[in-house]
C-alpha cells in the first residue's frame, strides 16, 4: 500500500450528509499518450431503504480507491454525524470507510442517506513499454493469486481450454496474449439470459456471454490452471469524451504476473468491444477509469457477512446481519490543473 493513502487529512463539517474525495489526472477529454493525467471528483452516493423499525446498528462499508504508479487518491473529507473510520483489509490490500450510521440513521426514519467523493488522480500507461508494474512480489504473496477463487474453477474445462490454447509454449507473455486473444474472439459481450455478471469463469466457458466480470473471470481460471498469477480488479469506468456526468455502473478488467515484468494489466471485454483497442489493452489501460478493490471472495473487516463475490456497492449491516435494500449511484466531475491544485 503507498505511504500517500495513509497522508490522507480527515476533515468534518456540519451537514447531514458523508462526503468523501478523490483526485484524478490533469488532462481532461480523451488519452492518447501513455503519459496523459486525468484529475476527477467521483461522487458515490447510495441510499439505505426500509430501515426496520427500532434498528440500533446499522454499519456501511465503502471501499476506498487504490493508489499505486499509475493511480493516486489525494485526499478526502468526511462530512456529517457519522462516525467514521479507515480500515485495512489484509489479504489484498484493500481499503474501507467504515460509517457508523446507527444514531443519525435511526432519527432520520425510513432511510439514511450517504455521499463519498472520492478525488483521483490516474494516468495512463503500458506497464510492456515502462518497464513493469510496480515492485517484485514475493512467491509466498503471489500464491493467492495461482488458487481458485468460488466461482473461478482452475480445473476441469478451465484447465482443459487454456491447455488447448496455450499450453503448446512455454513463454509466459505468450501464453497470457493467446488466452486474450481467444476470449476476445471466442466471447461475446452480453447482459441476457441468467448467470450474467457473477463472475462466474465456468458460466463463461460454457455460455460464451457475459459482461466484464465474465470475461475477465475465464481469463483469469486460464492463467491460473498455466501458472499465471492473476487477479481481478474491480472500479468504475469514467467516460472519456465528457467533462462530468453520471457513471452507469462497475468496470473490472485484470491483471497477471510475470517476475521480469511485474503485474501486467489487461482488459478483454472492452477490447472485445473495439477490436482497434486489441494491442493497446494487453499490456496497458486508459485513464477513463478508477481503481477500487482486488480479488474475489473479499472478507471485509469487522463485517459479520460472509465472504464477498468481488466489491464496489457499498456492504451494509443492520443488526449485525447483511441488508441488501441500497440504491446506489456514481457521479464524475472533470478537475482542470489550477482547481485539482487549490
Amino acid at each position: 500500500m503507498s505511504r500517500r493513502i495513509r497522508r490522507i487529512a480527515l476533515l468534518s463539517a456540519p451537514v447531514a450528509l458523508l462526503a468523501v474525495v478523490v483526485l484524478s489526472a490533469r488532462t481532461p477529454g480523451t488519452q492518447s499518450a501513455a503519459a496523459a493525467w486525468r484529475t476527477f471528483d467521483v461522487t458515490y452516493q447510495f441510499t439505505i431503504r426500509d430501515i426496520p423499525p427500532g434498528a440500533e446498528s446499522i454499519k456501511a462499508w465503502i471501499p476506498l480507491p487504490l493508489s499505486d504508479k499509475w493511480q493516486r487518491l489525494e485526499g478526502y473529507r468526511v462530512e456529517g454525524p457519522w462516525p467514521h473510520e479507515i480500515i485495512d483489509e489484509e489479504e489484498y490490500g484493500n481499503r474501507f470507510l467504515l460509517l457508523d450510521l446507527s444514531e443519525s440513521a435511526g432519527k432520520a426514519g425510513a432511510e439514511a442517506a450517504v455521499t463519498a467523493r472520492f478525488r483521483i488522480n490516474r494516468r495512463a500507461y503500458r506497464t510492456l513499454e515502462e518497464g513493469g508494474g510496480g515492485e517484485k512480489e514475493p512467491q509466498a504473496a503471489l500464491g493467492r493469486f495461482l488458487a481458485p477463487d468460488r466461482l473461478v474453477p482452475i480445473n476441469g474445462k478451465i484447465a482443459e481450454e487454456a491447455k488447448r490454447i496455450a499450453g503448446r509454449v512455454d513463454d509466459p507473455l505468450r501464453q497470457a496474449r493467446l488466452i486474450y486473444d481467444h476470449i476476445v474472439d471466442s466471447m461475446v459481450y452480453a447482459k441476457s439470459g441468467v448467470g450474467w455478471g457473477r463472475g462466474d469463469a465456468s458460466y463463461a466457458c460454457d455460455v460464451r456471454t457475459g459482461n466484464c466480470t465474465d470475461f475477465h473471470s475465464l481469463f483469469i481460471g486460464e492463467a491460473r490452471s498455466l501458472g499465471l498469477p492473476s487477479r481481478f480488479i474491480m472500479g468504475l469506468p469514467v467516460p472519456q469524451d465528457s467533462s462530468e456526468g453520471p457513471i452507469a455502473g462497475y468496470h473490472c478488467w485484470a491483471e497477471f504476473y510475470i517476475d521480469s515484468k511485474g503485474w501486467i494489466p489487461i482488459d478483454a471485454s472492452e477490447a472485445h468491444k473495439d477490436r482497434t483497442r486489441l494491442d493497446d489493452l494487453f499490456g496497458g489501460l486508459d485513464a477513463n477509469r478508477v481503481a477500487f478493490t482486488i480479488g474475489r471472495d473479499i472478507a471485509i473487516p469487522g463485517a459479520s457477512g460472509s465472504l464477498l463475490n468481488y466489491v464496489i456497492y457499498p456492504h451494509v449491516e443492520i443488526e449485525g446481519e447483511p441488508y441488501g435494500k441500497l440504491e446506489t449511484s456514481f457521479y464524475f466531475r472533470e478537475v482542470d490543473s489550477e482547481e485539482s491544485e487549490t
